[in-house]
This record gives structure tokens, sequence and C-alpha cells, in this order.
């Protein structure tokens, strides 16, 4: 499932959850029906102009409506390293593994320089 589908997917559970119609939606966030539907359906990605009314409507916020959102994404890539299928999940703990790696390199070279300056 792609990352629009995933938001758009979410937002229509959230609005069941709350017990709305689509009309209701659409009149909560001051729009046409039928915008409100192609939001839902993916037809279109208003659903970004549109985040903080949502996320109002549904009492979260925004950490929590895209906590879950992302980590099942699969890249279509014939380069990518995991034979052309990469899990979003898998890279993100990899560069967290890299990005950690370097703030140690960088600290280390930091506490280098401060030595060969007589410890300024």
């Amino acid at each position: 499932m792609n990352l629009q589908s995933q938001i758009v997917s979410k937002i229509k559970r959230l609005r069941h959850e709350k017990g709305l119609s689509q009309p209701q939606m659409a009149e909560l966030l001051n729009m046409e029906k039928s915008v409100y539907a192609r939001l839902e359906t993916g037809k279109t990605y208003s659903w970004a102009k549109y985040l903080e009314e949502l996320l109002n409507v549904f009492g979260i916020t925004p950490d929590k409506f895209f906590e879950d959102i992302g980590s099942s994404v699969v890249i279509n890539n014939n380069n990518c390293p995991y034979g052309g299928n990469g899990n979003v999940e898998n890279l993100y703990t990899e560069n967290r593994e890299i990005y950690e790696k370097l703030l140690t390199a960088k600290d280390e070279q930091i506490a280098l320089l401060k030595e060969m300056l007589g410890g300024k």
C-alpha cells in the first residue's frame, strides 16, 4: 500500500470511528461533498490542505495520526538493495544507524581538535 493510500484509508477509518458520514465531514471541513469524496478515495492530495482541520475533527495530534503511516510502504525501485522492493522501515533503521555513527565520529573529531588546541 502506498503512502497516499495509507493516509486516505486512515482518514476514512477515523471518520467511521467518529460515526460521521462523508457529507457530515464535508460540512465540518467547509467543502463540497464531491471534494471530500475525492479526498477520501485518494483521487486528490487535498488532504494535506485540510490536515489541521481533519486533526481537529478527529481530536488527534499529527504524531498520533502519522504514527502508523509509512512503516509498510514498499518502494519499487530496481536500484534498491532489497531486490527492487524496499521497506521504508528497513531504510529508516539503516539510515538511523548511519546517522548515529556519523554523530559519534563528529564528537570524536571535536574532542581530538580540542585536545590538539590545548583543551580550549
